[in-house]
């Protein structure tokens, strides 16, 4: 008996007598399926184990995703015989017919996807899904990028990172769910899906087969789901950031602060902070380090007019707004987090000179952005820690 539009065979090799290699499986599905394999790789490497400055590969290969994504939606609906929504044996009770079956050694080969495969497919794009518009929102709130970084608050980014994690590791159970049906469904009952999902064909019945490649309706399919995602994201991108401005540095604070250290971005201290260090120069950590009362009162204004408390960045909030009696941005407990596996050789290097030389790593230091993308340790500081 036939159902949903799907060959049954019974066994290996099937119950019909007629029964040949068929295409089964659209090029566009099968070209979107390989393609989302190695995205979805390279974004679970670089996020799980990738160095802070892979964030840009990250992003990349969350792009892909999405749009590969957006593409097997709108394939749902417009793909091949076997690639439509309507095509999925949804129904919990034919689920669970199905487990039972293969509970009892058996597994019916079809043309499309059994129950199970059906609802996986279901549980990894709606996972992915999830990934892409969480990533999207924690890009633009804890990093002050993509497309909602005009809208997301840092909190929220901060928030949507959380589940993004915790979606990632869905992710990564769900495909280890999907590998073993797939080694069930080959190695157990001897299904060749793999041979479906790479050459596109099966062994079922002539009338069961794909009604052709369908690969200039993927094709245009494709270039519309690329231009939408394109247009959205360039879109929304070019929405003034109201987070993050830039500072020109007033001539007094480089030329003072500046000739014994790193000057400091203003958001990196709130107003009064500010206030204590620089009325306070006297006994600047141990030194005299007093400018001149003109010049103290000038970059006091320009500091205070630039401080925390008028920027929402990962630096600004993390870093900017954390009270600690000495005043160091290096003794806020999230700063020493961040840090915590770079040797104290690194710090002591020529190259950086201590932990207040943010711009010998941080290339955009003195924007305040402080980006992930933009973190570059020295080689030689690297070396004399110990680092590869």
């Amino acid at each position: 008996m036939l159902t949903d539009g799907t060959a049954n065979t019974n066994g290996k090799n099937g119950g019909h007598g007629d029964v040949r290699e068929v295409l089964v499986r659209d090029l566009p599905v099968r070209i979107f399926h390989w393609s989302l394999v190695a995205a979805v790789a390279v974004a679970l490497l670089t996020g799980f184990f990738g160095e802070e400055n892979l964030l840009t590969v990250h992003v990349w290969a969350g792009q892909a995703v999405a749009v590969l994504i957006l593409f097997r939606i709108m394939w749902w609906f417009v793909g091949g015989r076997y690639s439509r929504f309507s095509a999925y044996p949804l129904n919990p009770r034919r689920v669970m017919e199905h487990l039972r079956h293969v509970a009892a050694g058996r597994s019916p080969l079809l043309a499309g996807h059994n129950p199970a495969g059906a609802w996986m497919i279901i549980i990894l794009i709606t996972l992915l899904f999830g990934l892409t518009l969480t990533g999207i929102v924690a890009l633009g709130g804890e990093e002050d990028l993509g497309p909602l970084r005009a809208w997301v608050s840092y909190r929220l980014g901060d928030a949507a990172e959380e589940v993004h994690e915790l979606l990632a590791w869905l992710l990564v159970a769900a495909i280890a769910g999907h590998l073993a049906g797939v080694f069930m469904e080959t190695k157990v009952f001897g299904h060749p899906l793999l041979r479906a999902m790479t050459r596109g064909t099966m062994p079922v019945p002539p009338q069961d087969a794909e009604r052709g490649s369908m690969a200039l309706r993927g094709l245009v399919v494709f270039l519309v789901a690329l231009g939408l995602f394109t247009v959205v994201w360039n879109g929304l991108s070019a929405t003034p950031d109201t987070r993050w401005r830039q500072v020109t540095y007033i001539k007094a604070y480089s030329d003072n602060c500046g000739d014994c250290h790193h000057a400091h971005h203003p958001s990196l201290r709130t107003a009064d902070m500010w206030e204590r260090i620089v009325r306070g120069l006297e006994d600047h950590y141990g030194e005299d380090a007093t400018i001149g009362k003109r010049n103290e009162e000038e970059i006091l204004a320009f500091l205070k007019a630039n401080s925390a408390e008028f920027f929402d960045t990962e630096a600004a909030v993390r870093l900017g707004r954390a009270k600690t009696k000495d005043l160091r941005i290096s003794s806020v407990s999230w700063w020493k987090m961040r840090h915590e596996n770079i040797p104290q050789q690194v710090f002591a290097s020529p190259e950086v000179g201590s932990p207040a030389n943010c711009n010998a790593c941080h290339g955009d230091a003195e924007t305040g952005r402080f980006d992930d993308a933009a973190i570059r340790i020295p080689r030689k500081a690297q070396a004399a820690g110990g680092q590869s």
